[in-house]
């Protein structure tokens, strides 16, 4: 991250996450290799991702208040990881007709599954590159050559 700076980090980390669905979602069913390659791609997007997520909230906030931003930050992180197993689950649900737990599935059972963990894992992935589109539309320089206004940690309400 140092060599790249924060921002670049924060978009190629967040690329990363989102093609690591889109490999999932398009080409899971060929193999565990492209699992593998999902997984790895996601993995270390995140991981960069929470790391410039947590710098950033930690930098815009006084040295008194730090545990409150990273504990914001982890239950950040937490409540995106459960709607998006809950998102999944529920497209699986709707997609997937039989008991998902008998010991055998019929062909179309398990191409009902299959199909349905492709729909699944292309709504993550549209729904995640929207909003890393959003947020690099949000992190452009406005006309002022900002992107927001700087913080003035000297004002009374950082105090």
């Amino acid at each position: 991250m140092q060599r790249v700076g924060l921002d670049r980090a924060a978009r190629l980390s967040a690329a990363a996450v989102v093609c690591g669905l889109a490999v999932h979602g398009l080409l899971s069913r060929f193999g565990y290799v492209w699992v593998a390659l999902a997984l790895v791609l996601v993995a270390a997007g995140m991981r960069v991702v929470g790391v410039v997520a947590g710098v950033n909230v930690l930098r815009g906030l006084p040295e008194n208040r730090t545990t409150v931003g990273a504990a914001l930050t982890d239950t950040a992180t937490e409540v995106t990881s459960g709607v998006g197993i809950a998102v999944t689950g529920t497209i699986l649900a709707a997609l997937f007709t039989g008991d998902i737990a008998a010991s055998t599935w019929t062909t179309q059972q398990t191409a009902q599954f299959q199909q349905a963990v492709t729909v699944a894992g292309l709504t993550l992935t549209a729904v995640a590159a929207a909003l890393v589109g959003w947020g690099i539309v949000r992190m452009r320089p406005a006309a002022t050559g900002r992107a927001t206004a700087p913080v003035d940690d000297t004002t009374p309400e950082y105090a």
